[in-house]
């Protein structure tokens, strides 16, 4: 499914690239070093391009070509090559490692309240049964889930009236901002509750593939975030988040929720950002328009000056012709 999470493309590990260049910088000229770095850069983007053609380094639980082919959004899908490219060369800047310190929990965790240790942790066991069309409205309430009261398939009957309304729309609000941050609410099915009681190795293998995955999700979304100029450390803080999972442990919907907005079918998110874009353009535009302003003064002047000197030329040519015949 598409997250419709927006964003641009972002470069974050400067400091580690000019650590590399000191370190190599002690035994070697500057043209081994160059050498060595095209190298590096072949070999890491070679590696890359096999995960992607070979299948191997799925990023959310899906290869690069069905994650990628899913967002329509270009500063999206720039965000999103910028994180995987991350991931599968391990690069370790602040984005990835704030992402990971935030989906790491005990060692070999076997249930969800150790998997995330920094997050209030609620677990609904039954059978939710939710259209992604359903989930993905912005008045699809969600919000539900972190009442502990709530039970797996309470919104299995849930139907939606009219078209998609505003997540701007006042009572909307409000129930975002009554989840909180820091929070967890996680559906999970049944029958897997069943084979992770049953297989604590199983159990661990789940945990682990969801810290995975939403640890690939806040690389992304942590990345858009930075390329709007937020403090991705207060932003990542922040979230909460829904999971809910298939009975393989997949993680079939979802909704991650910051302060007053929701990152699923965030579809003012993609409207303001076209809104500053258009902005940026605008004021581009003036730029250029004063630019050549300047340019066409300035060539003015210069001509001014040319016909200016031109005529003292002639001036002075005549004065001296005419006392020659003096």
């Amino acid at each position: 499914m598409d997250f419709g999470v927006t964003s641009r493309l972002w470069e974050y590990d400067i400091d580690n690239r000019t650590s590399a260049m000191k370190e190599k910088n002690a035994n070697g000229s500057f043209a081994e070093i160059a050498a060595a770095k095209v190298a590096e850069k072949e070999a890491s983007l070679r590696s890359v391009n096999e995960m992607r053609t070979t299948g191997v380094g799925n990023y959310m639980g899906e290869s690069y070509e069905e994650r990628i082919s899913k967002i329509t959004d270009k500063t999206a899908a720039s965000a999103f090559q910028t994180a995987y490219a991350k991931k599968m060369a391990g690069v370790t800047d602040y984005i990835s490692t704030i992402s990971r310190a935030y989906s790491t929990g005990k060692v070999g965790a076997t249930n969800f309240e150790d998997a995330f240790l920094q997050y209030d942790v609620i677990t609904h066991v039954g059978n939710a049964n939710i259209s992604s069309g359903n989930w993905q409205r912005n008045d699809f309430p969600f919000w539900k889930y972190f009442d502990k009261n709530t039970s797996a398939d309470a919104l299995n009957d849930w139907k939606p009236e009219g078209a998609n309304p505003s997540q701007m729309r006042s009572d909307l609000q409000r129930n975002y901002n009554s989840v909180g941050s820091g929070r967890i609410a996680i559906l999970v099915p049944e029958s897997l509750q069943q084979k992770m009681d049953a297989d604590p190795e199983y159990a661990r293998q789940i945990m682990a593939k969801l810290q995975a995955w939403k640890e690939d999700y806040d690389r992304w979304d942590n990345t858009v975030a930075a390329s709007y100029g937020y403090n991705v450390a207060e932003h990542q803080a922040g979230k909460s988040y829904v999971f809910d999972l298939d009975e393989n442990g997949d993680v079939r919907n979802c909704t991650v929720t910051s302060p007053g907005r929701i990152t699923v079918s965030s579809s003012e998110f993609v409207e303001a950002r076209k809104a500053r874009e258009a902005k940026h353009a605008e004021y581009e535009k003036l730029a250029e328009e004063s630019a050549l302003k300047r340019k066409m003064l300035e060539q003015e002047i210069e001509e001014r000056y040319y016909k200016s000197n031109l005529v003292n030329q002639v001036v002075f040519n005549a004065y001296e012709k005419s006392i020659v015949e003096l």
